[in-house]
């Protein structure tokens, strides 16, 4: 993703170009803000794996903040975590007997390392699957507010369109991004013939609470004595 630049057609009037660049402005501001909290939240999962330089290198590895915020980023997510800096978790203690360097000791230890480094790797990849999508559910927003700023200009899915554009996101992210804004807006936007056949669909009648299951009258049997 890049700095978002308006790239519209001479029809747009100058107002209304000036309120999409600030829609933009805002949904890089939120996207900054985004990208912050789940950076300090990946360090804080990862803290008793990772110390807070490595963790914040691989949150950038494995989610890919935007060249033109990742200063901003790292800076707003450090100082988030100055208690965490200031006072970091205690490692844990190796042994230093010479009972590991014999063999069965040395390969015990390197199974626990590989266990330990494939627990990290997952430990990554679920931290950074929860950045994904609080990262989306902004994009979605912001192009639900670029949406409404341009409804007297372009239809709703030229407008989002305008917002992934401009934003240059990855084909994955701009389907998922597209598909939910058009899904969000049409909820907030029924269509009038859906609103007109709301109104007009008929009321299901309330049951009668007098009503009560009538029974017939039970049959009243005799016994005949057989002498």
């Amino acid at each position: 993703m890049t700095a978002p630049g308006v790239t519209l057609g001479r029809r747009i009037s100058s107002v209304t170009r000036l309120q999409i660049q600030l829609v933009l402005a805002r949904a890089l501001e939120a996207l900054a803000e985004t990208y912050q909290r789940q950076a300090a939240e990946f360090v804080r999962r990862l803290k008793s794996r990772l110390s807070v330089d490595e963790a914040l290198q691989r949150y950038f590895r494995e989610v890919g903040v935007p060249a033109a915020i990742e200063e901003t980023v790292r800076s707003r997510a450090l100082i988030s975590l100055a208690n965490l800096i200031e006072n970091p978790p205690k490692p844990e203690s190796q042994s230093g007997s010479w009972t590991i360097l014999r063999p069965d000791h040395m390969l015990d230890a390197l199974r626990r390392r590989v266990q330990y480094v494939e627990e990290t790797n997952l430990d990554c990849r679920l931290a950074a699957s929860v950045s994904d999508e609080a990262v989306v559910a902004t994009h979605v927003r912001m192009a639900l507010e670029t949406a409404k700023v341009l409804a007297g200009e372009m239809t709703p899915d030229q407008a989002i369109m305008l917002y992934i554009r401009n934003f240059n996101l990855r084909a994955i992210d701009a389907q998922g991004v597209f598909r939910t804004a058009m899904s969000q807006w049409a909820e907030l936007h029924p269509l009038t013939g859906e609103a007109q056949a709301e109104i007009l669909l008929p009321a299901t009648p309330e049951p009668d609470p007098q009503a009560r299951l009538r029974l017939s009258p039970r049959r009243e049997f005799g016994l005949r004595v057989m002498v």
